[in-house]
């Protein structure tokens, strides 16, 4: 076995990305066994680590790897996850039955195993800023842009030091880490990695090139790798740290393609996530199905068909939109794109006129964040003004384009922006909502220490989600990204 690892070049990273990949395959078209499933989660908070602690959060922070620090920081981090952790393991009620002792031993002392892990890594992350202290700041890192690149001397310089450092430990903590887990090891970790692998595979046919197993492993392996290199490096420097915090915000409404649009558009909803999310939130053939019903003549029924497309498009475009700018800032291009924004705007027009899908804030006590619900087509017999409208304004747009397509790009990237702003100002409500309410609660009943922690937490995402949309609007129009 070893001898046929060596020959094709695959190492354990390999083979555990394999077994992720097989799992993940299943978990997208649900048919993963409940034990396969936790299994899988663990695993992947587990690679989810590993990530980090290959990252070198030290060398981020200092521009020198410190791996015994590296270790203590992740492990702080899973610790201070704990409520994220559990809250997953807690609402899986479907799989109760699989692990039935453990689940009741945690449900009983859930409160307790929370506040315990807060604690432990709040002190851990404290212990590791003190022996940080006295490291040499080397560039390129984060404390470089703010400290001078050597050690910390006096008593002042010091404390500021300390604080610096337990500061960005929390603020990596907040923006980045939590995110990850949330995203990459509970919520939509399988959709990502179903569209990596279409992508994958879309290159490999369209280039003719064959499909070793190693190859392809090492391929994902590797320029997963030196894309996530590249953009930690962003942190690095004044000049860029802009375009990481806004890659941070972009990254946000491409995830909730994998959360929303993917289940929607497919089918495949995932049971233990929707059924928190409550009542709005049926797949779309579904409800085009109910629309087919009332509509009276196969001409209306395409119709019918032709607004629930448009919506999607309208919906895909107005998400993917932000990332589409940002990868141009990052590659310091010119946003260039075809005349194809008649499309964009014509599908918009649709989608306000006659929306299936609607986004607010999640009305769960165990979520927060954005919600994308469904609906059917209200009403059904004002869609073919709709899709005149829509067509009117493809029209107007498509000739726009030909006038001048940059000044048109420049509308698309405004209405882009204006979504973009809609959807972070629910995904904040929904955060300062459950901050205010957990920091008045934690005061009251004296968790000062964990109270304090939170409010740092909310001061973080203030600054993160305000001042990364201002930044990316700035890069986007003052650098003259288009």
């Amino acid at each position: 076995m070893l001898d046929l690892m060596k020959r094709l070049e695959i190492g354990i990273e390999e083979l555990i990305l394999l077994f992720l990949i097989i799992i993940e395959v299943m978990d997208f078209f649900t048919i993963i066994p409940p034990l396969l499933e936790y299994v899988e989660k663990i695993t992947a908070i587990i690679a989810i680590c590993y990530l980090f602690y290959k990252a070198s959060i030290t060398k981020i922070t200092f521009g020198q790897r410190e791996k015994n620090h590296d270790l203590i920081i992740v492990f702080a981090y899973l610790l201070l996850s704990l409520k994220t952790i559990m809250g997953f393991v807690l609402t899986s009620v479907h799989e109760k039955s699989v692990v039935q002792g453990i689940y009741t031993v945690l449900a009983q002392n859930v409160d307790v195993i929370e506040k315990t892990g807060f604690w432990l890594g709040g002190i851990m992350l404290i212990a590791a800023a003190y022996f940080l202290l006295h490291e040499k700041v080397k560039k390129p890192c984060i404390l470089s842009i703010i400290h001078e690149a050597k050690k910390a001397e006096g008593v002042w310089k010091e404390a500021v030091r300390f604080a610096a450092t337990y500061i960005i430990l929390l603020a990596i903590f907040t923006v980045v880490f939590t995110p990850a887990l949330e995203w990459l090891g509970l919520t939509v970790d399988a959709p990502i990695l179903m569209i990596i692998l279409f992508f994958y595979l879309f290159v490999i046919v369209k280039r003719g090139k064959g499909m070793k197993t190693e190859t392809f492993l090492k391929r994902v392996s590797d320029s997963s790798e030196s894309f996530y290199e590249r953009f930690i490096s962003l942190f690095h420097s004044r000049k860029t740290i802009a375009v990481a915090i806004t890659g941070l915000l972009a990254l946000h409404l491409l995830v909730d393609i994998g959360h929303f649009i993917i289940p929607y558009t497919t089918g495949l909803l995932y049971p233990w996530y929707f059924e928190q999310l409550g009542p709005g939130h049926l797949p779309l053939n579904s409800l085009m199905a109910k629309d087919f019903a009332l509509a009276e003549t196969a001409v209306a029924q395409i119709g019918v068909m032709a607004a629930y497309v448009l919506n999607v498009l309208a919906v895909l475009m107005l998400l993917f939109g932000p990332a589409y700018a940002w990868a141009h800032l990052y590659q310091k291009k010119r946003l260039r794109l075809p005349n194809i924004l008649w499309l964009f705007f014509g599908s918009i027009a649709v989608f306000i006129t006659l929306p299936v899908m609607r986004i607010g804030q999640v009305k769960s006590a165990m979520l927060l964040g954005v919600d994308i619900t469904t609906q059917q087509i209200p009403p059904i017999n004002h869609i073919w003004m709709a899709l005149l409208i829509g067509a009117l304004v493809a029209c107007i747009f498509y000739i726009l384009g030909r006038k001048n397509l940059r000044r048109t790009t420049k509308l698309g990237l405004f209405a882009v922006f204006i979504y973009f702003g809609i959807y972070l100002y629910h995904f904040f409500i929904s955060l300062a909502k459950y901050y205010v309410n957990a920091i008045t609660l934690l005061g009251k009943a004296g968790q000062y220490f964990i109270a304090a922690h939170l409010l740092i937490f909310f001061t973080i995402t203030i600054l993160f989600y305000t001042g990364g949309y201002i930044m990316f609007i700035h890069l986007a129009y003052a650098r003259q990204n288009v």
